[in-house]
């Protein structure tokens, strides 16, 4: 009984399957929100064909799975779509291409896994979009190309983990992005450079150990906000660089967070607040400040502060000395937590005079285990940090004694300034002891990890031999991902000892299995499956011996016939041929013993016909 005349219908609510029909004939709907019922489609192309005029529509809180590509049409008019809250992981190709007049489409909630920019096209007047809280695990190249008046793109609570360079091509009018509470390990420094226009970007709650230098740089955002980040450890040199724009850069209750590099912030002239409260700092070194534009406010409380040398001037800032007029902010809630001196004084409070100027390195314990597992082939980065004044250089003490700093350069491993030691594919001899050394003119201090190297859980087995071949498969867990393994062989003696040349084929490490050719007849030989790179690195994972068979297994099963055996099997069938013939006429000839020949003259052959009578003939 819908009046043909309605312009707001809701019937939110109602535990509705479906839509009724009547609804599609109402020509002058304006909004239709049925939110929080029970609708599993919206139907291929009538619904909202006659509802030119409609503005508004909701349909969250559904159990919609697919979006057709003419479940909209007819909506030009459409300005706010709701799709929220439903069950969404399938849309059509062009499925809202009718609507051109869309500004904002609402599809957090749902179970969407990828994107693909088919799915935008036709909506260039779009402002708010809103992905969160979806499956979505990677931001491809263009996809939102079509979106060129997009303001807010909202893709929290995902599970993105890599986002292509060009992944918000054509975004020309983006002012906020949110990534929040996504699986990022990297800043996607590269895409977010495409943006001319970017205001404010949020990366909160994303699993990054630490922010490179150059990450945040050349960008038009005014705030950034790193916040909860749960594995946030560093922040390097350059880390933030030439951002025109910034005005607040939030990086607080991040309980990891140990180290903020002294140059982390540069040519940031328009600064105003930064927030580092509520982290796992020690201490700021001084020269930091020296990059603060005038006028800025900081604040750094709740941080377990070593009173030393390096909090005198935060005490000055707290004064008001300071020539650049910087403000620390809550000064009442900077505690320090060490030395046991000075444990559990406001920093306000604290007689300055009597801390040294310059202190002695204090190595920060990072990793917060002195000892680190890893396995073979496997990248792993060990990080050192000192704070102290002067600021501390750093080395690495190696197992075997060695002195590693920044003269480093092999293809192996790798130092990076100020105390990061990369190394790209363990071996088992990089097992030991590593000391991380800091010193400056006061002193030097050190710490000491143990790192230990286990095998990747891959065995190869042989599971055939021939006389020329010998078939290898390989299984367990594979940590690794490698595109590629070799396989290597060589011949040995009985005594494992090599006495041939290594050869090696390339194997696919999705197959495990593969099949070694052109072996010698009854040679041992050792086999191995490793992994080599581009600069000649060579990880060795696993091996296996086994020994090719005889000569003579290669004829075994194959012989010669000769003419005289093909002959008698010739002959053999002929005389069976023969017998068969000759039984076959004897057969007969037996048979034909008990026939009778018929006498022409004999009575008992004659029929009479005394007994036949001309037949009655009716009608005649």
């Amino acid at each position: 009984n819908l009046q043909n005349d309605t312009q707001v219908l809701i019937m939110k609510g109602n535990s509705v399957f479906n839509i009724p029909d009547d609804v599609s004939e109402l020509h002058n709907l304006r909004e239709l929100d049925m939110s929080g019922n029970r609708i599993k489609s919206l139907g291929r192309g009538g619904m909202f064909q006659k509802m030119s005029r409609l503005e508004y529509l909701n349909a969250g809180k559904n159990s919609i799975s697919t979006i057709f590509h003419d479940s909209f049409k007819g909506s030009k008019a459409l300005k706010i779509l709701i799709l929220s809250n439903n069950r969404v992981n399938y849309i059509e190709d062009e499925a809202l291409i009718d609507l051109s007049a869309l500004q904002v489409l609402d599809l957090e909630h749902n179970l969407m896994g990828s994107l693909y920019k088919e799915w935008f096209h036709g909506l260039g007047n779009l402002i708010i979009l809103k992905l969160s809280h979806n499956r979505i695990h990677n931001i491809p190249a263009s996809v939102f190309i079509s979106l060129t008046s997009l303001s807010s793109l909202d893709l929290a609570g995902n599970r993105v983990s890599n986002v292509d360079p060009r992944a918000f091509s054509g975004l020309i009018s983006l002012q906020e992005l949110n990534m929040k509470d996504n699986l990022l390990s990297n800043i996607p420094t590269a895409a977010m450079k495409s943006l001319p226009t970017l205001d404010m970007l949020l990366l909160d709650q994303n699993p990054l150990i630490k922010i490179q230098s150059l990450a945040f740089s050349h960008l038009t955002a005014s705030r950034i906000s790193i916040c909860h980040m749960p594995e946030l450890i560093i922040i390097d040199a350059k880390a933030f660089y030439r951002l025109d724009n910034i005005s607040i850069i939030d990086i607080a209750d991040n309980n990891k967070l140990s180290y903020i590099d002294p140059y982390a912030f540069m040519n940031l002239d328009s600064l105003t607040e930064l927030k580092l409260h509520k982290n796992n700092l020690q201490g700021i070194q001084k020269e930091i400040a020296d990059y603060f534009p005038g006028g800025m406010k900081l604040s750094i409380y709740e941080n377990p502060i070593r009173c030393d040398c390096n909090v005198i001037w935060l005490q000055r800032l707290i004064h008001q000395s300071n020539p650049k007029n910087i403000t620390l902010l809550e000064p009442e809630h900077i505690v320090c937590h060490s030395p046991p001196k000075q444990a559990h004084k406001l920093l306000k409070d604290v007689n300055v005079s009597k801390i040294p100027k310059e202190c002695i390195p204090n190595v920060l314990q990072l990793t917060q285990k002195y000892t680190i597992s890893g396995k073979i082939g496997e990248r792993k980065v060990l990080e050192c940090r000192a704070l102290g004044s002067p600021i501390p250089r750093m080395h690495w003490l190696m197992p075997d004694g060695a002195i590693v700093n920044s003269t480093l350069n092999e293809v192996t491993r790798r130092f990076s300034f100020p105390g990061t030691l990369v190394y790209f594919h363990l071996k088992p001899t990089d097992e030991g002891q590593y000391t991380c050394v800091a010193e400056n003119e006061v002193g030097e201090t050190n710490i000491t990890f143990t790192l230990t190297v286990s095998e990747i859980d891959i065995h190869l087995f042989p599971i055939r031999a021939s006389s020329t071949f010998v078939t290898l498969v390989w299984n367990g867990t594979e940590r690794c991902a490698y595109p590629s393994y070799k396989i290597t062989y060589t011949a040995v003696d009985d005594n494992e000892t090599e006495i041939g040349e290594t050869k090696s084929n390339t194997a696919s490490s999705l197959r495990k299995s593969y099949t070694v050719s052109r072996l010698k007849p009854e040679t041992r030989y050792k086999f191995c499956l490793g992994y080599g790179d581009n600069n000649g690195y060579w990880l060795q994972i696993s091996c296996c011996f086994a020994k090719t068979l005889d000569i003579e297994f290669m004829f075994q099963g194959i012989s010669r016939t000769s003419n005289v055996a093909v002959a008698a099997i010739i002959g053999i069938i002929l005389v069976m041929t023969v017998v068969a013939c000759l039984i076959s006429v004897l057969s007969t000839r037996y048979r034909h013993r008990f026939y009778e020949t018929p006498d022409k003259n004999t009575e008992g052959y004659v029929i009479p016909l005394n007994n036949l009578y001309r037949p009655l003939l009716t009608g005649s």
